[in-house]
């Protein structure tokens, strides 16, 4: 009877892999070296893994499902009502993310180089799982525009922009060793808060001076 693979024992020997991986060096590391350092039979190993672009597969998806799991989080909570809130809450959780996996990002960059198979598909993949959380943002930012809480703007465009400032700061974090959180500000502050159309707080009426009574002499 054919082995059922047990998806969760898959994530957890990814998240395995990627401590020996980073350790050894992923061009230095073989799988039968890698099924050693994990305490596996090398049967056992490639039931989960036929190869390391395998691990890169699932290590991936790992890290892109935390991120939309991290993301989410942030824009459920009771505070984020207007469109351009959603959309700085998605680039500061993205800078918060990728801040805390800087190794495994770079990790992630080596695999790719390495042993990522086909990049079509792991890049259809990407997009598969990263589209919903895209045309949401489009749609609360349409939303914002058609009720007059955003300056008249496009929509698709406007948030293709932000994701493509957030890929950028990934990058130069992984290449460059720069901080994302600048960038991330700076994208709020001249891209995404003059967008917004505040309401502005209502003056409370001045009050009316009384006339002080003369004194009599």
């Amino acid at each position: 009877m054919a082995r059922t693979l047990d998806i969760a024992r898959r994530a957890e020997l990814a998240a395995a892999a990627v401590d020996v991986l980073r350790a050894r060096g992923v061009q230095r590391c073989t799988m039968s070296e890698l099924a050693d350092a994990l305490g596996l039979k090398r049967p056992t190993l490639y039931f989960y893994f036929k190869d390391l672009g395998a691990v890169f597969d699932a290590v991936l998806e790992d890290t892109q499902r935390r991120f939309g799991e991290h993301v989410a989080r942030r824009l459920s909570a009771p505070e984020i009502v207007h469109p351009i809130d959603a959309l700085i809450a998605m680039a500061r959780a993205s800078a918060e993310f990728v801040t805390g996996q800087r190794d495994e990002v770079a990790l992630l960059v080596q695999l790719w180089s390495a042993h990522a198979g086909d990049p079509a598909r792991v890049l259809a993949r990407g997009r598969e799982l990263a589209e919903p959380l895209r045309q949401g943002l489009i749609a609360r930012l349409a939303d914002g525009v058609a009720a007059g809480t955003v300056t008249p703007c496009h929509p698709e465009r406007v948030v293709d922009l932000m994701l493509a400032t957030l890929d950028g700061a990934l990058v130069a974090q992984v290449t460059r060793g720069a901080q994302p959180q600048p960038i991330v500000e700076e994208l709020i502050a001249r891209v995404l808060e003059p967008l917004a159309v505040r309401a502005r707080p209502s003056r409370a009426p001045r009050a009316r001076a009384t006339a002080t009574p003369r004194r009599s002499r």
